[in-house]
């Protein structure tokens, strides 16, 4: 409700010579400046805009297209961050995203060339995204933890951790400001740990690119023999899932922005189901 009143308080209409015009926004202000002179206009104008705001914001085509406005503009800014990561990507790892987003595209084109089934050509592209969003975050995470600042986030994590262990040794702390900061030490430690066996989250990162690689491909060559989307779920179990917001460096918000907007369909789908 809220969203549907929103895009119908500042809905836009297409005036020749002057571009899209916010017109209820417009028609307000002229009212406004009238009432100034005579205050009936101003009640005019809240009788006149509650009438128009409740017909559109209870209209169910009004509604419908208001939510795919907000989701054209979410979907804009999550795909912009997106791309804004794969710009991240240098070398041989740029040119491993291109393959293999080249690839799914043509997986697509070859679905939308045999007419499939809408519904499970949505849940398919949605599969063939995630497969996308998985390998450009190993990616990334590779590359950082390959990085110089790898090794600086190391030693800061350490430091911080030593740091806080002197704290926790002073006995004047109060219980809750102990608790909180063992919490912390908890995590610190975790990723000491993490950050310890670089060389085999590198190797777990290494394999889990090349278990995405193959998906694509068998998908690709199933769908080339079949003409149609395979009715099974495009999912791998990745040995790095576990990878935390240390292992992407200053890429860490942008990455945990996106997975949260990819989130979001499937559970309102889970809640649809429920």
């Amino acid at each position: 409700m809220l969203q549907a009143l929103k895009a119908a308080f500042f809905l836009r209409w297409p005036v020749r010579g002057l571009g899209s015009v916010p017109v209820n926004v417009l028609g307000l202000t002229c009212l406004g400046i009238l009432g100034v002179a005579n205050p009936g206009f101003w009640l005019l104008g809240v009788g006149l805009e509650t009438a128009y705001l409740a017909t559109l914001a209870t209209n169910p085509r009004f509604v419908r297209w208001a939510e795919a406005q907000s989701r054209a503009v979410a979907d804009g800014s999550v795909e912009a961050k997106r791309q804004a990561l794969e710009q991240q990507l240098e070398g041989d790892d740029r040119r491993a995203m291109n393959r293999l987003t080249a690839e799914c595209a043509r997986i697509v084109a070859l679905w939308k060339s045999a007419e499939s089934d809408e519904f499970l050509m949505d849940a398919n592209e949605s599969a063939l995204r995630d497969l996308q969003w998985n390998y450009l975050k190993l990616l990334l995470a590779r590359q950082h933890l390959r990085s110089p600042d790898a090794e600086a986030d190391a030693g800061k994590v350490r430091e911080n951790l030593a740091a806080l262990e002197r704290e926790l040794a002073d006995p004047s702390l109060t219980p809750a400001t102990r608790e909180s900061k063992t919490a912390t030490l908890a995590i610190l430690k975790r990723r000491v740990d993490n950050l310890g066996r670089r060389q085999q989250t590198l190797a777990e990162i290494d394999s889990d690119l090349e278990r995405i690689e193959a998906q694509v491909q068998l998908v690709l060559e199933n769908t080339m023999l079949d003409r149609k989307p395979p009715a099974v779920a495009m999912t791998v179990d990745l040995a790095s899932q576990t990878l935390d917001a240390g292992f992407f460096g200053s890429s860490a918000d942008t990455i945990a922005d996106v997975d949260a907007a990819y989130a979001r369909p499937a559970a309102a789908a889970q809640k649809e189901q429920a």
